[in-house]
């Protein structure tokens, strides 16, 4: 056992490197764990600049995933979240959808279905390419998942994945305290080597790797460093989000966060070139 939250225990597999939550949550429990708290009201999870932030490094990564879907392709958005890169796809005039947890009172889209991927019925080899960020590790069943996704895409297309990288040196410097931990949320923790089998097994060849995401590891670093230092529970977290939990006097917290904002970027960075950044990311083709 790594460690325990709660009833939650989370266990490492010495065979494959693979770290699983027990129990699982049941459906009643998931529920409450995907609220509107958790997605913001009408999907935006922060306010203001942040917000805006988050969308235009979104339009970064688009700029990578457009080279993939060449002059008509199609894309699959699996956790699409905010839908912003659907969005990207569909003015770009590509057919494109998003997959996403429901909760009441979620605007709806027309776009995006609300539903399991193994639920939606897409033909086989239709869409050129698949994103999966930050969206496994959610998952009771990834196996399964990336079964479908290699049905449902083209051979030679495309699937991107990300996770938090368990194997990193973020993860591993902050134990209990690592802000991805996100118990019991995330059931599985891949390393690399993990994540690489899992993906091979499942039939696709990785192309590019990579442990770095500037949004991911930056703050991803600075939240874990002050949950050690000042047991914040992700408070800065909480707060940027605008939770009721983390009102009050902050002053505090935000001295401290801009104290350590350039090192945590530092930190982040150097992590990243030793190859153990906090974020692990595999683009992959089906042959």
């Amino acid at each position: 056992m790594i460690l325990a939250a709660g009833p939650y225990r989370l266990f490492a597999c010495p065979a494959c490197q693979v770290a699983f939550l027990f129990p699982q949550p049941n459906a009643q429990q998931l529920q409450s764990l995907y609220d509107e708290q958790y997605y913001g009201k009408d999907r935006k999870k922060f306010a203001g600049a942040i917000e805006a932030a988050v969308t235009a490094l979104t339009r970064l990564k688009w700029n990578r995933v457009r080279p993939w879907l060449g002059k008509d392709g199609r894309l699959l958005d699996v956790g699409c979240g905010r839908g912003t890169l659907v969005k990207l796809a569909r003015a770009a005039g590509l057919e494109a959808y998003g997959l996403e947890r429901h909760y009441p009172g979620a605007p709806p889209a027309p776009y995006v279905l609300y539903q399991d991927l193994a639920d939606c019925g897409f033909p086989a080899g239709h869409f050129q390419a698949v994103v999966l960020w930050h969206v496994l590790e959610h998952l009771p069943d990834p196996v399964a998942t990336l079964q479908e996704i290699r049905r449902v895409l083209k051979p030679g297309g495309c699937l991107s994945v990300a996770v938090p990288n368990v194997g990193g040196a973020q993860a591993l410097a902050s134990g209990a305290h690592w802000f991805h931990l996100d118990l019991p949320r995330h059931f599985w923790h891949f390393s690399p080597p993990a994540l690489e089998a899992l993906l091979e097994r499942s039939g696709f060849h990785i192309t590019r790797r990579a442990t770095f995401s500037f949004e991911y590891d930056w703050f991803g670093t600075l939240q874990s460093w002050m949950n050690r230092l000042a047991k914040n529970e992700n408070r800065l977290y909480a707060r940027l989000k605008g939770e009721p939990r983390a009102q009050g006097n902050t002053g505090p917290q935000l001295l401290l966060a801009a104290a350590l904002s350039a090192p945590a970027l530092a930190s982040a960075l150097w992590d990243a070139i030793c190859g153990r950044g906090g974020t692990l990311t595999l683009v992959a083709r089906k042959p």
